[in-house]
């Protein structure tokens, strides 16, 4: 893990918009699986909606496309997995989001199932390709949520990183000033999630308690950015482009090539799907 996921605010914070939010018209996914073993297929179940989809789906209207499935190659996960946030609990964001207030007030975590499942629920939330969630997760944490070792000191790549970065960990949990400052799947950092001057750790401590809520923040930074609301990327950031988004989630930047290389590991880990063999 590097110490990626930096942002830079620019000089004046955007002016909030209003948009009108067109949902996509392309045809929904196939019907939901009944098979209870089934693993994800090649390519994923649900496809990339164009900008103008953020809002396209409600949390159980999204949770009714999930391909339901026992399969867990993460068993460790299933305390995180079935934990949801309370439903008042939004975090305040960062300012140099267009429209960040309506991205940051949709993310609840409020979603429960296996691993996979949430990964789901979430593509089908935010309009993302799952598997390209999946991909970044097996390399942001190899799919786990808070793995500790039997002391429970926190692994590591493997839910938890960016150790000693933002002063540490958030001064509530128990990590001290050289633990972790990214936590869950997805590794959200708190110190870049969050307006300093509104308060908070940037969803932590349930970025690290829940899956659902961790994945949920993740799907909406990358949707607000494939949206093109966040103009503080530069002059060469524009709306649509999912790999720029991906790369910007680790390192904050657009195209630099930090976010270069952890594309390309994306990608890899995406065409490869290892979580099929763990």
């Amino acid at each position: 893990m590097t110490s990626g996921r930096r942002r830079v605010l620019p000089a004046a914070v955007a002016t909030a918009i209003v948009l009108v939010l067109v949902a996509a018209c392309s045809s929904p996914p196939a019907p939901p699986s009944s098979d209870p073993a089934t693993r994800p297929v090649a390519g994923g179940w649900f496809p990339l909606k164009p900008p103008g989809s953020f809002a396209m789906l409600d949390d159980e209207q999204a949770a009714a496309l999930v391909h339901h499935s026992t399969w867990e190659p993460r068993p460790g996960n299933t305390a995180a997995n079935h934990t949801v946030p309370p439903p008042d609990f939004r975090p305040p964001g960062y300012g140099g989001m267009i429209n960040g207030d309506t991205v940051f007030s949709r993310i609840t975590g409020n979603f429960t199932g296996t691993t996979d499942e949430i990964f789901q629920w979430a593509a089908a939330k935010w309009g993302l390709p799952d598997d390209v969630i999946r991909g970044e997760a097996a390399v942001e944490s190899v799919w786990y949520q808070a793995h500790t070792d039997p002391i429970g000191k926190p692994i590591d790549h493997e839910g938890f990183g960016d150790f000693g970065d933002c002063g540490g960990s958030p001064p509530p949990s128990p990590y001290g000033p050289q633990g972790p400052a990214a936590f869950g799947v997805m590794q959200v950092k708190w110190c870049t999630i969050n307006d300093p001057a509104a308060g908070g750790f940037g969803g932590w401590p349930w970025t690290e308690k829940s899956t659902a809520y961790s994945v949920d923040t993740y799907a909406a930074v990358v949707r607000g950015c494939y949206e093109g609301w966040e103009p503080w990327l530069g002059p060469a950031y524009h709306a649509g482009d999912l790999w720029g988004c991906v790369g910007r989630w680790f390192t904050g930047g657009w195209y630099t090539p930090v976010a270069q290389d952890y594309i390309r590991r994306v990608q890899a880990a995406t065409a490869s799907r290892p979580w099929l063999t763990w």
